[in-house]
């Protein structure tokens, strides 16, 4: 039983505390260039890693906390 490239595993999906840009936009259920957009206007914060290694990586708290204030009509920065 082989999984899809793009399919997420929702019980390693939970368990993350760093969510890769596919990750926020499935949780935020938008599509990638949205997460993007976000991150450009300072919305959404890429945890910055050791060595100047580039991913853009989310906190998953930063998200949840982002999305709870969307659902409440928020337009708050994390």
């Amino acid at each position: 039983m082989g999984k899809e490239k793009d399919q997420i595993d929702e019980v390693a999906l939970r368990d993350r505390l760093l969510l890769s840009e596919v990750e926020v936009a499935v949780v935020c259920g938008v599509s990638q260039p949205v997460v993007r957009r976000w991150k450009a206007e300072g919305l959404l914060r890429t945890v910055e890693l050791p060595f100047n290694l580039r991913r853009n990586l989310y906190r998953r708290s930063d998200v949840e906390a982002f999305v709870e204030g969307l659902a409440t009509g928020g337009d708050r920065a994390v």
